[in-house]
């Protein structure tokens, strides 16, 4: 698809070094997000493959399951090692997409990176659109919700979803979420 590849070649430019964030975990988290779920989009088996060939241990508490997963059965979620902080990979239960989440990284330098991948996509034939930009109030602070759908303009059908959410404050089950899935699926 010309999407994936057009996300792949973002992907590269915004890793690079110019683009790395000041927190070293956000950077972490991006990088995985880039890594696994922008080239498996709407792809739950490649991302499981990937979990398998890095050899990650699956989270098994359901109280975890309950977070990274959520509801449904198509599901699965895994620990990311790291010197750097707290992560995990998941395919959400009900729509299969793909998420990574962070136990505490700057949600400022996050999301400029996520809007430099995602913003970056619009092309002719490919539309960019929030569909969700929202803040709520939590114990942890402001919670923001930041959901785009990118899709085809052409005859070709289909689009995805990318998603942000982060904490203003550490001490919930994550500060940091990135998932990316299909559009067709509700989120």
């Amino acid at each position: 698809m010309r999407i994936v590849w057009l996300f792949a070649l973002l992907a590269a430019i915004v890793s690079s070094e110019s683009a790395a964030a000041e927190d070293a975990s956000a950077d972490f988290i991006v990088r995985l997000f880039i890594t696994v779920c922008i080239p498996n989009v709407g792809e739950p088996d490649n991302v499981r493959a990937w979990a398998a060939d890095q050899h990650l241990e699956a989270v098994t508490s359901p109280i975890a399951l309950n977070v990274f997963v959520g509801s449904g059965g198509n599901g699965a979620a895994w620990v990311v090692p790291s010197p750097l902080g707290r992560f995990a990979l998941s395919i959400r239960g009900t729509t299969e997409a793909c998420a990574v989440w962070a136990k505490a990284a700057s949600p400022g330098d996050v999301e400029t990176l996520f809007r430099k991948i995602v913003e970056g996509a619009a092309r002719p034939g490919i539309d960019v659109n929030v569909v969700k930009d929202a803040r709520d109030r939590s114990p942890h602070g402001t919670i923001h919700t930041l959901i785009y759908s990118v899709s085809f303009t052409e005859k070709q059908r289909g689009g995805f979803l990318y998603t942000l959410q982060t904490a203003e404050h550490t001490g919930g089950p994550f500060q940091v979420s990135l998932q990316a899935g299909r559009l067709n699926t509700p989120y």
